[in-house]
């Protein structure tokens, strides 16, 4: 492989490839433009004499099964007359981009086809994530999915605390229905207000966080009445106020005590079912000697039987019932969390009647992208527990 033969294969009259090697990530082509001068754009004089040099890296389709990146040796001129120092510009390749567009084409071509998201990255030396990029999301989530009865809405990050788009799932179905940027109240309207009126009036529960811009979208389309809050979500508020009153007792312990104390969290999310006699008797110790721990446990343990009533009244009476006995702690934690649910209280009442979760949607929001895109784009597939992310060891079961 020479220099005539890899010009000839890139293409790019523009460049002329003046050294090449071969890395661990691919195959780097180090190019520089052919004309050795530029035109000042303020004298319009010629410059000729080189100040410094940057490079810029490109990716580019593969060469003998090598990924490529291209490495733009790009020039900075002086101009003598107007003392004026001018980047020199290429015409082929944009100033900012990354990758060259007949890779983009190639990728996306070849995703769309069927073409599994870990063989493409593979292949051209680039991440899922970017697969996922250029397939999906620049092609407006593939085939338009109809909206069905129950739906659930959430975030997701793809650059944490930059860049947030929300998720729409259809979860009588298990399948994603589109993501969008965004997740202000206004996004999620104006994209709800995009579809067809027959779609939105066939919508009756709508499982979202506890979120206010989720919630104030929701009630101005379709109103309160079809707005839930799953357990999930609850609970996990709850484990967070009992983990805030564990690491209170931990500061109150020595050093080998509260590093075996900290190996005891998941026991303190378990049932008395789920214990042995052994491990039920070291949590009633603990316990004992810790009675603000006891209390929070009690009232974390009866939030996890609430969530089993299957009657709507009943389960209206023993939410209240355990609203006021946090209210009436003298945990903080604990009274903070009565607020939470008192403000929240009629859409997790609705739980009890509805029985639909956003575990679904939180999996979707853990998956690789270009899974997710798969299922953007193709059939639902049966999805398993373990594939929707339910069952992750940061929270038990039942908070699903």
């Amino acid at each position: 492989m020479d220099s005539h033969f890899i010009e000839t294969v890139l293409n790019l009259p523009e460049f002329r490839v003046f050294n090449f090697e071969l890395g661990d990530f691919g195959l780097y082509l180090h190019l520089q433009r052919r004309e050795p001068a530029i035109v000042c754009p303020r004298c319009h004089q010629v410059c000729e004499r080189t100040k410094e040099s940057r490079t810029r890296c490109l990716r580019d389709l593969p060469i003998l099964e090598h990924p490529v990146v291209l490495c733009l040796h790009m020039r900075r001129f002086e101009c003598k007359p107007c003392a004026f120092r001018p980047w020199e510009i290429s015409e082929t390749f944009d100033e900012r981009v990354k990758w060259t567009e007949r890779l983009y084409e190639q990728v996306r071509t070849e995703s769309l086809q069927g073409c599994p998201g870990k063989e493409l990255s593979r292949r051209y030396g680039i991440s899922k994530r970017t697969v996922f990029r250029w397939t999906f999301e620049k092609s407006d989530g593939g085939r338009p999915r109809k909206l069905g009865r129950a739906l659930g809405i959430d975030e997701y990050a793809r650059r944490k605390g930059h860049h947030y788009k929300t998720l729409i799932v259809d979860l009588d179905r298990g399948e994603p229905i589109d993501t969008f940027k965004g997740r202000r109240a206004e996004d999620v309207v104006a994209w709800f207000k995009r579809r067809p009126q027959e779609e939105l009036d066939q919508v009756e529960v709508v499982v979202l966080d506890m979120s206010k811009a989720f919630y104030a979208a929701i009630r101005e389309l379709f109103g309160e009445e079809v707005q839930v809050i799953d357990r999930f979500h609850v609970v996990k508020y709850a484990l967070d106020a009992l983990d805030e009153v564990i690491r209170a007792v931990q500061h109150q312990l020595d050093a080998d005590e509260a590093k075996v104390f900290k190996k005891l969290r998941k026991r303190w999310l378990q049932s008395k079912d789920q214990l042995d006699v052994e491990q039920w008797l070291e949590r009633y110790e603990w316990c004992r000697r810790f009675p603000h721990l006891r209390e929070m446990l009690n009232w974390v343990q009866e939030l996890r039987a609430w969530f089993d009533r299957k009657y709507d009244k009943p389960a209206r009476e023993a939410l209240l019932k355990l609203i006021e006995w946090a209210k009436a702690s003298a945990q903080e934690p604990l009274r903070r969390l009565a607020g939470t649910l008192e403000r929240w209280f009629e859409p997790i009442v609705r739980y009890i009647r509805h029985r639909y979760t956003n575990g679904l949607t939180e999996g979707f929001n853990n998956r690789d992208y270009q899974d997710l895109y798969k299922q953007l784009t193709t059939p639902a597939l049966g999805l398993s527990r373990a594939v929707c992310g339910i069952g992750s060891p940061s929270l038990p079961m039942w908070c699903y």
